[in-house]
């Protein structure tokens, strides 16, 4: 049985396209790609680092480091995954 051909049944091109765009692992094209993780990881620890500092502990606090934890997770996500079918082209 082929469970890959099954995962598609009645989805069209650009659904298969998405599904595979978000759930596939997308590893660094080149080195500028796993540089561009690099830093952006670290922009978000020095961040990070700053609110365990800076805040006290309590509800608030967590929700800013699951914040951050979020634009960690979705930052690298945007540099990672190609592009959206129609989206909008990067830059200023």
């Amino acid at each position: 049985m082929d469970t890959r051909s099954d995962l598609y049944v009645d989805l069209d091109e650009r659904q298969c396209y998405e599904l595979d765009r978000r759930c596939d692992y997308h590893p660094p094209v080149n080195l500028e790609q796993a540089e561009r993780h690099a830093r952006w990881r670290a922009a978000v620890k020095v961040v990070m680092a700053e609110a365990m500092r800076s805040l006290p502990p309590g509800r608030e606090s967590s929700l800013v480091l699951t914040a951050l934890d979020d634009a960690l997770m979705y930052g690298n996500a945007a540099i990672a995954r190609p592009p959206m079918s129609g989206a909008r082209p990067a830059g200023p």
